[in-house]
């Protein structure tokens, strides 16, 4: 370890400490929130730029964009310059977006805003990730999983709820919601100032500059069962935060963005609850209960997109969030417990690549299907193809032979012989 990272370890908490593991995570947290708080302006932002499902789409998987840039291109120098300097990058790529959304007078400048929003995830997620599993003191690697899957679904909830009802009941929605992700990215800033740096490899010379995608031939079966029960989140994921509200606002004529909010909240506040209580259902288990989960809630989710009311799809939500937590959380820890110390970064960087396509590319799909078909046909068609995904997936699982135990990988390989 380098002289600089000793010296920084020795100016904070010491490598270990709860304090610091906790601050790591609401910086996470930072970067979901902001990315949120759009959520229940779309309608607004459609009716005031003039723009069609099809380019909501586009502007949503700006944000994939952004998130996948910097995973290949930035995250891999956090060893070399430091993760304490792309979480800060990170919080002020937050501050950045919601200027520009608050500022935004075209949907160009809401793709801009959208795609700085995702390289302010992209410089966080990995890195915080890898930041909380050296300071937790036990490196027990499934509940940091948990707990940075419950911060960026929590987060992303509270966001979307938040901004619902200042949008409905505030002033200027469309600029003062936005005062809250640079006052948190600022709170952030300090925060992450208050932990010990955990990069091993402060200025060393650089490496790749691109992060190499690599799955050994012996797990790649247990990688994409894994890998697909995240692209199926991750539509999900892309399906509420982009099309819900547009959907509630133009098809059910609801001009309410506190219920808008609720909706979208729901499902992501659904989904952070179950990671935080079910401690006791690992990778395999969760994912034998998330997969038929899915099924069920998917199937409800169609059924809801020919009602003429709002509340069906307020109902089906939270049996969508359980199923998209157990299924999350598996698939998170399954990747984790199979993934060998050396490939470790390559595997979860054509973990993470699955995920985020499956963000954007079904969202762009149904926007424009939407377009030609009408959302609840459009909707229909995502739904059911995602429904018998799921269960090819429930079967994948079934099939697949994976690692026993489940309380998840030490962070350091075990001495020999004592395996």
């Amino acid at each position: 370890m380098s002289t600089a990272a000793q010296s920084d370890r020795s100016s904070g908490d010491p490598v270990g400490s709860r304090r610091s593991f906790r601050w790591t995570a609401f910086a996470l947290g930072v970067t979901a929130f902001g990315a949120a708080v759009s959520t229940p302006l779309y309608p607004e932002y459609a009716r005031d730029f003039h723009f069609s499902s099809g380019e909501l789409g586009l502007i949503f998987a700006c944000y994939a964009a952004g998130v996948l840039f910097t995973i290949f291109f930035v995250a891999p120098q956090a060893e070399r310059i430091g993760r304490k300097r792309l979480l800060t990058a990170g919080m002020a790529f937050v501050a950045l977006a919601a200027v520009v959304f608050a500022f935004s007078s075209s949907a160009i400048w809401l793709a801009v805003a959208r795609t700085i929003a995702g390289v302010a995830v992209g410089c966080t997620t990995s890195v915080a990730t890898a930041a909380m599993t050296d300071l937790m003191p036990d490196h027990d690697q499934h509940h940091v999983a948990r707990v940075s899957v419950a911060a960026n679904f929590g987060a992303y909830g509270i966001g979307a709820a938040v901004s619902g009802a200042i949008v409905q009941l505030g002033p200027d929605p469309l600029q003062l919601v936005y005062i809250l992700p640079v006052a948190l990215a600022i709170v952030g800033v300090f925060a992450i100032r208050s932990t010990p740096e955990t990069a091993q490899h402060l200025g060393a010379p650089a490496g790749r500059l691109i992060q190499r995608i690599s799955v050994p031939r012996g797990i790649a079966s247990a990688f994409w069962v894994a890998a697909g029960g995240l692209a199926a989140c991750y539509a999900i994921y892309g399906f509420f935060g982009a099309l819900v509200p547009s959907y509630l606002g133009s098809q059910l004529k609801v001009s309410s963005p506190l219920l808008e909010g609720l909706v979208v909240a729901s499902m992501f506040g659904t989904a952070s609850i179950v990671q935080l209580a079910t401690t006791e259902i690992r990778d395999r288990r969760a994912l034998l209960l998330g997969f038929p989960l899915l099924v069920v809630g998917l199937v409800g989710l169609v059924a809801t997109l020919t009602s003429s009311s709002p509340w069906p799809i307020l109902l089906v939500s939270p049996v969508l969030g359980v199923a998209v937590g157990l299924t999350f959380m598996g698939s998170a820890t399954l990747v984790d417990r199979i993934s060998p110390e050396g490939d470790r970064g390559e595997l979860l960087a054509g973990y993470y690549a699955v995920g985020y396509s499956a963000l954007a590319i079904p969202t762009i799909g149904v926007a424009l299907t939407s377009q030609q078909i009408g959302f609840a046909a459009a909707g229909t068609v995502f739904g059911a193809i995602l429904a018998v995904t799921a269960a090819g997936l429930l079967y994948g699982i079934y099939r697949t032979p994976t690692p026993g135990g489940g309380g998840g990988r030490p962070r350091h390989p075990a001495p020999t012989g004592t395996r």
